[in-house]
């Protein structure tokens, strides 16, 4: 199996770390909403005054936040499909090259249609 995973390896490590960007920009906002409400509406450290520059500059951060996961988030689909379909389509061809090679027997014995569900059917379910 290491042998069709090593060729689309850092297409795959591209996509942990797309992955990787979008679960930080999720687990930034919190504490931006957090500064909203506490600084912003209820005005914790400005002596009870509402301070509405803050909310607006925090809400333009959350939505930059929200606009840089979506986009690492795409890119992470991006790149695993490339790593997934590329690797079972390698396993495809592997897999009819082998049954070329029967014999005209062995592919009696086995069925046509069962061959051509292995090649098919089998190789995407298992990845």
């Amino acid at each position: 199996m290491w042998k069709y995973i090593r060729k689309y390896l850092l297409f795959a490590i591209i996509a942990g770390l797309f992955m990787l960007g979008e679960v930080m920009m999720d687990l930034v906002q919190p504490g931006f909403m957090s500064r909203i409400v506490d600084d912003g509406v209820l005005g914790v450290n400005n002596g009870g005054s509402a301070d509405l520059p803050l909310i607006w500059m925090l809400g333009l951060q959350m939505i930059g936040l929200v606009l840089v996961g979506g986009l690492c988030g795409s890119l992470n689909n991006v790149f695993v499909h490339i790593s997934s379909q590329n690797i079972g389509n390698e396993i495809r061809k592997d897999c009819f090259g082998r049954i070329m090679d029967f014999s005209f027997p062995q592919m009696d014995r086995f069925g046509t249609g069962s061959l051509v569900t292995r090649v098919a059917n089998d190789i995407a379910c298992q990845l």
